[in-house]
């Protein structure tokens, strides 16, 4: 089972609105792709947080022409629809959001007008044609591989019920938490969870909020999960902390700019599972980048040099 993921792409960035990393993406010949955030860009550097001043109906007409724009890019085009067709059989294309496609630069929820999240809400629904049963985008999906479901991947939303940064402040909030906890409760194979916001690779993610990211580690204490996630126009790969099984893996910069106008990207990975081993791939523009391999036995992991 192949799952190639990336985040953050920005159509204003590609020549004549072309994006070559989704030509590379589609080669590796992918069951799954995961789309982890900033889908679009609302605000980039120097308008950043432009958004939060507006009302509802500009708020729709600019989110609607942005998703137009990245959806009409012709290669991202033909790499969507041709995973969607494997939708629900063992592969297909599904994701989350993080700030700037969910609202504006460090967006929280509990900060932006309700009206504006729905707008949100509907439009990714729309473009992403992912529809969850819930206020934010959370859900999850069986994993397949060779046609036997394997384990699953969970999708959380860390944009939705978030608060402002603070020790006892929220990140998750208790429906999703619950959620959460359903969801691996009686999970015996291999787990994924996905994320716009990473856990330790930014000084601005789950760590700020101590309540929820120990309630978080309590509930998959001792149990071994890949977390996926974007946002930093980084790719990383950081092993367990701790006394947890967590590898925390991220590729993002799939193709926007590191800042305005230099450092361009074509970041993406890929998670390619056998029941031996987990192989983390993690690609740039210059070719592979990183290659570790996770023993799924033991839950080590080997850099491959």
């Amino acid at each position: 089972m192949k799952i190639a993921f990336a985040s953050c792409m920005n159509f204003e960035a590609g020549p004549g609105g072309y994006q070559r990393v989704w030509n590379r993406i589609a080669a590796e010949q992918p069951d799954y792709l995961f789309l982890l955030g900033d889908q679009i860009y609302m605000d980039f550097f120097p308008h950043l947080e432009e958004p939060a001043g507006w009302k509802a109906p500009q708020f729709r007409e600019v989110m609607t022409a942005r998703y137009t724009a990245q959806w009409n890019v012709p290669n991202f085009r033909l790499l969507f629809d041709g995973m969607r067709q494997r939708q629900d059989n063992g592969g297909g294309v599904y994701g989350t959001w993080d700030d700037h496609d969910f609202a504006w630069n460090n967006a929280c929820g509990t900060q932006v007008d309700p009206a504006v999240k729905a707008v949100s809400r509907e439009l990714f629904s729309q473009f992403m044609r992912i529809d969850p049963p819930t206020e934010g985008i959370y859900y999850a999906i069986p994993l397949i591989h060779q046609q036997q479901r394997i384990g699953k991947a969970i999708f959380l939303d860390t944009r939705w019920y978030r608060d402002l940064p603070g020790d006892d402040h929220t990140l998750l909030g208790e429906d999703q938490f619950k959620f959460l906890e359903a969801q691996l409760k009686d999970e015996q194979g291999f787990v994924v969870i996905c994320a716009g916001t990473p856990i330790r690779a930014t000084g601005n993610g789950w760590m700020r909020y101590r309540d929820d990211y120990a309630r978080f580690r309590q509930l998959i204490y001792k149990r071994n999960v890949i977390f996926l996630s974007g946002d930093i126009h980084e790719n990383a790969f950081l092993p367990p902390p701790g006394e947890t099984n967590i590898f925390e893996i991220i590729s993002s910069g799939a193709f926007v700019t590191k800042y305005k106008y230099v450092g361009d990207r074509e970041n993406f990975g890929i998670l390619d599972y056998t029941p031996a081993s987990t192989d983390i791939k993690l690609f740039d523009k210059h070719g592979l980048e990183t290659h570790n391999v996770i023993d799924n036995a033991t839950f080590s992991y080997q850099e491959v040099k």
